[in-house]
């Protein structure tokens, strides 16, 4: 199967908000990097759990861009709002030979938006109530820290020349 078909078919599940149209693009086998995580998630129960919790929480998602790379990788590229923050993100997406996804690569910013989608995403997808905890304890204030911190930046960093 053309990896552009199931990079659409992808995009049209997720846009209707259909997880279990996306899981089917999922190989059984699929391996994704999230932004949130120093490990991975593998295999299509983990993956689509969070990909149902990103249906679920991300809101006013709609895609921007999508291409393929001359390596057959396939990008695409959305926007989201989570807990009101904007965030824009790239989806790095292989496809095996079955036509199916086999490795998904996400990159979220700006930061204090990637705060929020962990503080959002990392409760409802931690292993258990005692990590549901440590999570919320870590990831919220981060997120509350980074969206004041925020506005800040800018007047903080050289943005251009001179």
């Amino acid at each position: 199967m053309d990896p552009t078909e199931t990079r659409r078919r992808f995009r049209a599940a997720v846009e209707a908000g259909d997880n279990a149209a996306a899981v089917a693009t999922f190989a059984p086998d699929i391996v994704l990097r999230s932004p949130i995580i120093v490990g991975q998630f593998e295999g299509r129960q983990a993956v689509g759990d969070l990909m149902a919790a990103v249906i679920e929480t991300f809101e006013d998602l709609h895609y921007t861009a999508e291409a393929a790379a001359d390596d057959g990788t396939q990008i695409l590229a959305f926007s989201a709002r989570v807990r009101g923050r904007e965030i824009d993100a790239v989806d790095l997406v292989r496809v095996n030979d079955e036509g199916l996804i086999s490795e998904f690569v996400v990159h979220i910013r700006p930061m204090a938006g990637l705060a929020a989608v962990a503080a959002v995403l990392g409760p409802r997808i931690a292993r258990g109530p005692v990590s549901r905890a440590l999570v919320r304890l870590f990831a919220g204030p981060l997120a509350v820290l980074l969206a004041l911190v925020d506005p800040l930046v800018p007047r903080l960093v050289r943005t251009r020349a001179g």
